[in-house]
């Protein structure tokens, strides 16, 4: 029997960066300072939106009277528990440097990508298909409903972009209809799925950017009923290919939500909808108060080591950071793969 980790390919590289303008610009689709954007500066290059201009929130920002009710206690509190876990860590958790723990520096920590926590920030969702060991994770849309489908048929989409009517849609009737990124809105592949009958929609990512989250900036989505998800192109692709093997067979599949299913590992407390959280670049999320005490001591992810820049000191050498760079791509791939 096949596994999730037997369809798992690495995808095409990803379009070469353009460096992002200094003035602090926010991508509302992406919920995030843009990873790139178009040489004028004007659109996220991930997903095209129009960017907006924000001011940034300072880096050294005290703990949120609202995760922690302002107590001087709590503050504390969780100073200590950070030091607690870094001395569980053990002196290996600077990656092998000889010398000690630095913070990270202010520059660093304010170009994190912080938002309000939205469905897809606190709910897991897990795919498990009939014939392949395992399941996968895949990332709800911001959009429509978030509901578990219990043992239901899968169908690849003809167009498999789902951009113009469906050569298929008499076989859509109550089935997950699985389709490509591209061609035109999330919004409107769903709506097109949903009015040939389809019981929901899981779109693969055709972009080497994972996690990543649908939305719909153009308001489309309101008559939507039906939830969406994506898979990311590691595994989607490979997916769609042993659907297609099994096309004469027929593929069932249960989607399980599993909300309030996301926590902070640093406090141990549930991210919820409108809480501030914030993102490290290997995607990894956090409260944005937890994540800010624990970046004064150490400038890694609690969870899988990626680091970003520290503050400089006088026995910096600029080995370190390609070290650190090198390591935070090892840590990414293991991460992922």
């Amino acid at each position: 029997m096949a596994s999730f980790d037997d369809l798992a390919f690495t995808g095409p590289p990803a379009v070469d960066a353009i460096a992002a303008p200094t003035v602090e610009l926010f991508c509302r689709d992406c919920n995030e300072a843009p990873q790139s954007t178009t040489s004028d500066g004007k659109r996220c290059l991930v997903c095209g939106c129009e960017l907006e201009r924000r001011q940034a929130a300072a880096a050294t920002q005290s703990i949120p009277g609202a995760l922690f009710d302002g107590s001087e206690t709590s503050v504390q509190e969780l100073q200590a528990m950070v030091m607690r876990m870094l001395t569980q860590i053990g002196g290996d958790w600077n990656g092998g440097d000889n010398g000690a723990r630095r913070p990270a520096s202010d520059e660093a920590v304010k170009n994190l990508g912080s938002f309000a926590a939205d469905q897809a920030s606190t709910i897991e969702v897990a795919v498990m298909v009939k014939d392949i060991k395992g399941e996968v994770i895949a990332i709800p849309g911001n959009f429509g409903p978030c509901e578990s489908l219990k043992e239901r048929n899968v169908v690849v989409a003809d167009p498999f972009d789902g951009a113009n009517p469906f050569r298929n849609a008499n076989e859509m009737k109550d089935k997950i209809v699985v389709m490509a990124r591209g061609g035109c809105t999330f919004a409107r592949k769903v709506l097109r799925a949903q009015n040939s009958g389809a019981a929901g929609v899981i779109i693969i990512q055709t972009l080497d950017i994972w996690p990543y989250t649908m939305t719909d900036s153009t308001g489309e989505s309101k008559s939507v009923t039906i939830p969406a998800f994506m898979m990311s192109a590691k595994v989607g692709n490979g997916f769609v290919e042993f659907l297609r093997g099994k096309q004469d067979e027929g593929v069932s599949a249960d989607i399980i939500v599993r909300k309030d299913a996301r926590e902070c590992v640093i406090c141990q407390v549930e991210m919820s909808i409108g809480m501030k959280v914030t993102r490290m670049p290997c995607q990894h999320m956090f409260h944005t108060a937890c994540l800010h005490e624990w970046l004064q001591i150490g400038n890694s992810c609690p969870i899988c080591r990626v680091e970003i820049a520290a503050k400089r000191t006088a026995h910096n050498s600029s080995s370190t950071s390609r070290n650190a760079q090198q390591r935070g791509d090892f840590a990414w791939s293991e991460w992922f793969s």
